[in-house]
């Protein structure tokens, strides 16, 4: 990590690429405090304009997954505090993957939700989700947008916010 001082003000120069920088520093700072706990190495799987995917691997990295992602999402929600406190220009979009737990997760939830939508269609009647997260929630949304005679939204309280797929009105 920067060393800098905790609660700084934001830097005119600011800029996205400086914020991957500090994320990809904070994902290195976290592998070397659990170097005496766990074997992992971060890497950078893939940058966006306005995002930026790290991964982790090596023989411990799944521990790093815990019960349905939650350790991941709160190392992710860590690093994006950490890294966005400075931000003048925007936030960038930190995702962390674990043993490629998040493209798994993904596949998984683009298949339910198809196979969802599909006997919504077929029935008529409204199909709900368990609560998953504000990133799981996009992947169901996104997969199933361009799906004619259904209808996708979000109810409930985070972190029990869950999506109902419905036939189309």
């Amino acid at each position: 990590m920067t060393g800098e001082a905790q609660g700084s003000a934001p830097q005119a120069d600011d800029t996205i690429e400086s914020a991957k920088l500090r994320a990809k520093e904070f994902a290195d700072g976290f592998v070397e405090a659990a170097a005496d706990v766990l074997e992992i190495t971060a890497f950078v799987a893939s940058e966006e304009p306005e995002g930026i995917i790290l991964g982790f691997e090596g023989p411990d990295a799944h521990l790093l997954v815990g019960r349905a992602g939650r350790t991941l999402d709160a190392l992710q929600y860590i690093a994006s505090n950490v890294v966005n406190r400075r931000s003048m220009r925007g936030r960038l979009h930190v995702i962390f993957d674990a043993d490629s737990y998040r493209t798994r997760r993904e596949e998984t939830l683009k298949k339910l939700a198809t196979d969802l939508s599909a006997q919504v269609v077929a029935t008529g009647e409204e199909a709900v989700l368990d609560p998953l997260s504000p990133l799981e929630r996009r992947i169901v949304h996104n997969a199933l947008k361009d799906i004619s005679g259904i209808r996708t939204y979000s109810e409930g309280e985070e972190p029990e916010r869950y999506i109902i797929i419905s036939p189309a009105a």
